[in-house]
């Protein structure tokens, strides 16, 4: 696997987390349930049985603690609320994570900082070395003045999960209407993760694209308007599914 990849680029939804989220529209006694993702005044909790946080936090099991999918995704019922757009800004509780979210229960907690301390130590090369290899335009020294002020040379020596972002960010998506940047990666962050998700199903030879590389899915609608809300409906877990087997909780 690609250092490029799994130490930074496809880090690119650390970027789009919101501190909360709604989990649900009914869970919490007939109610929404909201939660932070982490809540740091909650410390490190042990999952144990009839323990409940009020977070979001995952390996605890309780009634409320389920998702409902129009929060995430668009079942055309206004209900959908967007993950945040790529950019360089990050949720404040990603900056405190429980070590038991951490695989080696060690410090340091704040995930930006590990996720920019693994350039240093897996030796990644620049953002703006990767441009210029891979002949893509490269980042100028302005789009990334922010990162002058701490006088080393970063604006022109990014660190590439920074730089991934940052181009993120500049890139309008002109193919959905919108002329701001953030709803997809750009050259540098595009190519690593395509190539490498397309590499490994070209190396596999039991994946659907050695096996059967016309393939387009056959569930709902099939072919390129196959959307998640389709897999989603199909396993039963759709708002109107849910609502008809268990209105109390969709």
């Amino acid at each position: 696997m690609p250092v490029e990849f799994q130490g930074a680029c496809f880090r690119l939804g650390h970027t789009m987390v919101r501190p909360s989220y709604r989990a649900n529209l009914k869970g919490d006694g007939g109610k929404p349930f909201f939660g932070l993702i982490f809540d740091p005044a909650l410390g490190d909790l042990a999952p144990a049985p009839g323990v409940d946080p009020g977070d979001l936090r995952g390996g605890f099991r309780a009634p409320r603690r389920f998702i409902g999918w129009q929060t995430f995704f668009n079942f055309n019922d206004n209900e959908v609320k967007p993950n945040k757009q790529m950019d360089t800004h990050i949720s404040s509780p990603l900056f405190t994570l429980p070590l038991a979210a951490i695989a080696s229960h060690k410090a340091p907690i704040a995930l930006m900082q590990r996720n920019l301390l693994r350039h240093i130590t897996w030796s990644m090369p620049s953002g703006q070395a990767i441009a210029r290899a891979i002949g893509a335009e490269v980042l100028s020294a302005g789009d990334l003045e922010e990162l002058t002020a701490y006088d080393m040379q970063l604006e022109r020596n990014t660190p590439l999960f920074y730089y991934m972002l940052r181009e993120a960010q500049l890139v309008p998506d002109t193919d959905i209407g919108k002329n701001a940047g953030g709803f997809h990666l750009g050259p540098v962050g595009g190519r690593i993760v395509a190539e490498v998700v397309i590499g490994l199903l070209d190396s596999d030879p039991n994946s659907y694209l050695v096996q059967q590389p016309g393939w387009t899915p056959t569930l709902q609608r099939p072919g390129p308007s196959f959307r998640m809300t389709d897999f989603l409906t199909f396993a039963g877990v759709d708002p109107a599914t849910r609502r008809t087997k268990r209105p109390d909780l969709a």
